[in-house]
């Protein structure tokens, strides 16, 4: 097997549970004697340096969110014999369900205007808390593929699976024993950029140079290559083209800052460097998290106000959040991805989501700065119960040919886990039950098919009720992803005795608690052109039609507006692409244009002339544009002098800004 293929198979193993080799990497040896006082430092300074594996964070509980921990339960575990065998016989197969819920047959864009950034950002940052490995030895937990599946078992031999093996566990639970099986997390639970420096020392010390206090890069400033793959703090580092620009950018930050905190202070050592520069990013990444993150997908003050560590706290990730609330990004993930310059123009053709798995050569060609643009540059698929083909179908690969479908992985991955159902795990967070479908959706499509699927709202896996609620005012998900998402979340900070709202203070406290993922973009690429919170890509433009009584193309106070006109928005080629009807007081508005140059019109009624002339406007990142006046006069009569003005005032974003300045 060559080395690529030992790469691709280790992430394939981890979604669908098979065995997969480890392999060592190598560590680069350092003298012993700083070892030794390094260990002896942290030993006596535990309230500044954080381990990696976790363990210290809690003093009085030193185990709690380490590596290796079992996940938390918030609902009784619902195994069928209530220890280990798994959830689900009386439940629908999962292919079935994902087959009649989970295809997408017409994207559906956010509603609420989230980026693509949402959904990176949250693969990124799970990719912080949780890993689940697979049991050794394997136990196999097949699906089984309906009969003639149009994708897996085409030939109708009713023979075919997808592959899945049931997680890894606590020895001390299961069979044999009389509490229920435990899952374990391979990684901290804590948000402490895990996936940048790795959850051991072995791993953190792979990714350094030990100069400088920096990381390890490759040509191109790209993260470094082993066995033809990225390599991080997480195995799942090269999974897609977004998740290893993430990667990038925080291995570039980090040494940004490492340059930054040796020249501000040239005694200090490399170990130093390394562990303010470490510090600092864990605190960015933290900021970023709960300030823009949780914010744009739960909506705003979800989650109490930060009222300080407590050590009572048991950050651990709940396996409800890690086995069914936090896979709602499947459901945000596009076709495609699209290679953006600063500008918004294509540098490349995109590249279809099956084809760009572990292919690290895409960002070998593009670098980091397209990708990053077009993530902060589309609108995310909105948060449902339907998933792109590439995800449903061909993860991986192609049916039969290493092709797995996300959505039957994730459902039966709740059974493996003896998640209970949908109404049980609801009451356990404090939230009523339902008692019929339509108090899941409002859509009444939906409420038949959960209904003829499972046929009693008391049997629905967890996954599939959580992504078909309606979702709470303000947010992106529905009340009960939202409860168990910032359960989750509320305990990661409150629990952590490094959080950076505890652990800096003062002017250092104020600069983190303003840092925005934009402003960590700007530092470590080229990109410029970015709206200043990167999780929303919202696009505007608004004006007002008005009687040009002088035409003199501006508004004057004496002029009236004029209500009930057609304006229309063309693309740079012409075309048009919307059409509105200002309101009575001669506004009107666009909304939700992709990048590109537009020009505005009015369809003038018969015997008007226009006296504005239309400039073009460039929408090269989420921007408001507004005062775009569009006058109005009557025809001019032969002979008659005029004066009409050839500028059009365009107010961005409060700023007045010159024609020139939108070219």
């Amino acid at each position: 097997m060559s080395a690529l293929n030992r790469i691709w198979r280790k992430w394939v193993e981890l979604i669908s549970g098979q065995p997969r080799r480890r392999t060592t990497r190598s560590v680069q040896s350092i003298d012993l004697e700083s070892r030794q006082l390094l260990a002896a430092a942290i030993a006596a300074t535990p309230s500044t340096i954080a381990s990696y594996d976790g363990t210290g964070n809690n003093v009085k509980h030193p185990t709690w969110g380490s590596a290796g921990s079992a996940f938390l339960r918030i609902a009784e575990a619902a195994y069928a014999d209530g220890i280990s065998a798994p959830s689900g016989a009386d439940r629908p197969n999962p292919r079935d369900i994902s087959n009649a819920l989970m295809s997408q047959l017409e994207a559906t864009e956010s509603a609420s205007g989230m980026s693509n950034f949402v959904y990176a950002w949250g693969q990124f940052i799970d990719h912080d808390i949780d890993l689940t490995d697979t049991a050794t030895p394997a136990e196999s937990f097949d699906i089984a593929v309906p009969t003639g599946d149009v994708y897996f078992d085409p030939q109708g031999t009713g023979t075919r699976t997808i592959s899945l093996s049931r997680s890894n566990w606590d020895p001390a639970t299961g069979a044999g024993t009389t509490s229920p099986r435990q899952q374990v997390n391979s990684i901290t639970a804590y948000i402490d950029g895990s996936m940048v420096y790795g959850s051991s020392q072995a791993t953190a010390d792979s990714l350094r140079t030990f100069d400088g206090g920096k990381l390890k890069t490759s040509e191109g400033n790209l993260l470094p290559v082993e066995d033809s793959m990225f390599v991080a703090g997480d195995i799942r580092a090269s999974e897609n083209p977004e998740l290893m620009s993430l990667q990038t950018l925080f291995m570039r930050e980090h040494n940004r800052l490492a340059e930054e905190i040796s020249q501000s202070d040239p005694s200090l050592t490399d170990e130093q460097i390394y562990q303010k520069a470490r510090q600092r990013v864990v605190a960015e990444i933290q900021a970023i998290t709960y300030n823009e993150f949780l914010p744009a997908l739960l909506g705003p003050n979800a989650l109490k106000r930060y009222s300080g560590y407590k050590p009572n706290v048991n950050v651990g990730i709940s396996n409800e959040f890690a086995t069914a609330a936090f896979r709602v990004g499947h459901t945000m993930v596009g076709n495609d991805t699209d290679f953006l310059d600063d500008q918004g123009n294509p540098v490349r053709d995109p590249v279809l989501l099956k084809d760009a798995f572990f292919n690290i050569s895409i960002l070998q060609e593009t670098g980091i700065d397209p990708v990053l643009k077009y993530l902060a540059s589309d609108r995310a698929e909105e948060i449902d119960t339907q998933i792109v083909d590439s995800l449903q179908n061909f993860l991986f690969g192609a049916p039969g040919q290493g092709g797995l479908d996300l959505a039957s992985l994730n459902i039966q991955r709740g059974r493996d886990h003896g998640l209970a159902d949908y109404n049980t795990t609801r009451a356990a967070f404090g939230l009523p039950k339902v008692t019929s479908f339509a108090q899941i959706t409002s859509n009444p499509e939906l409420q038949q098919k959960l209904e003829e699927l499972y046929g009693d709202v008391n049997k629905i896996d967890l996954w599939v009720g959580g992504l078909a609620e309606d979702h709470v005012k303000g947010g992106n998900v529905g009340e009960t992803f939202a409860r168990i998402i910032a359960d989750q979340f509320t305990r990661l900070r409150d629990g952590d005795r490094f959080y950076y709202q505890n652990a800096f203070k003062g002017a250092e406290l104020r600069e983190i608690q303003n840092t925005k993922l934009s402003d960590i973009l700007k530092r470590n690429t080229d990109l410029e052109n970015l709206q200043d919170n990167v999780f929303f890509f919202q696009t505007s433009i608004e004006g007002r039609v008005f009687g040009d009584r002088n035409r003199d193309g501006n508004l004057g106070s004496s002029e009236r507006t004029l209500g009930g006109r057609t304006v229309e928005l063309l693309d740079s080629a012409g075309d048009v692409v919307m059409t509105t009807t200002s309101k009575p007081n001669g506004t009107f508005r666009f909304e939700g244009m992709p990048l590109g140059t537009y020009t505005v019109r009015e369809v003038l009624p018969a015997g008007t002339t226009s006296t504005t002339v239309s400039t073009p406007i460039v929408i090269n990142k989420g921007m408001e544009v507004k005062g775009v006046l569009l006058g109005e006069a009557p025809r001019e009569r032969p002979n008659r002098d005029t004066q009409v003005s050839t500028q059009s005032r365009i107010v961005i974003q409060g700023s007045l800004l010159d024609d020139s300045l939108l070219k």
